[in-house]
């Protein structure tokens, strides 16, 4: 057999299967939760994630309100998810107790333990207050050190949220 014939024929075995067919769908996005979005059309509960269980480490996307996006069908199942995002809102990485989530033009690294925005502004404000001990007594960092310790803790609560 050619492999056209097999083709068809695979077709029409799985059309006599029953099998259903959705095509992709491509609609505007009116609402966002942590788990689903609903379009324009009135679509809700489509999954931002194929598998929705509770899993120890995922990657979630969130699309932008009013962006498009293309959605499709999972399996035989009712179950729609999002395939692609015109705009994104924000992105979510999970592993395990360990959270990197981008936003806003900012960034957030957490685990159970601390959070990198926390670590800099600790140590900043640490540098800033120090007293450094000398032979001659107690001393502090000079005023030009203190701003740039100032400026640079202001560039990390820029980029970290």
């Amino acid at each position: 057999m050619e492999i056209k014939e097999l083709f068809e024929a695979a077709v029409k075995r799985a059309n006599k299967k029953g099998i259903r067919r959705f095509p992709l769908m491509l609609e505007t996005v009116t609402e966002v939760s942590e788990t689903t979005c609903t379009t324009s059309d009135g679509i809700d509960d489509i999954r931002l994630n194929s598998i929705d269980t509770d899993l120890e480490s995922n990657i979630t996307v969130y699309p932008k309100v009013g962006s498009k996006i293309i959605y499709g069908r999972l399996n035989d199942s009712d179950d729609l998810f999002v395939l692609k995002y015109s705009e994104i809102d924000r992105v979510i990485i999970k592993m395990k107790d360990q959270v990197f989530e981008m936003k806003d033009d900012k960034f957030r690294v957490v685990n159970k333990e601390t959070n990198l925005k926390q670590i800099f502004n600790d140590l900043f404000t640490t540098l800033e207050t120090a007293i450094i001990q000398t032979p001659s007594g107690p001393g502090k960092f000079i005023e030009a050190n203190t701003e740039k310790f100032k400026s640079l803790n202001q560039q990390i609560n820029k980029l970290l949220f």
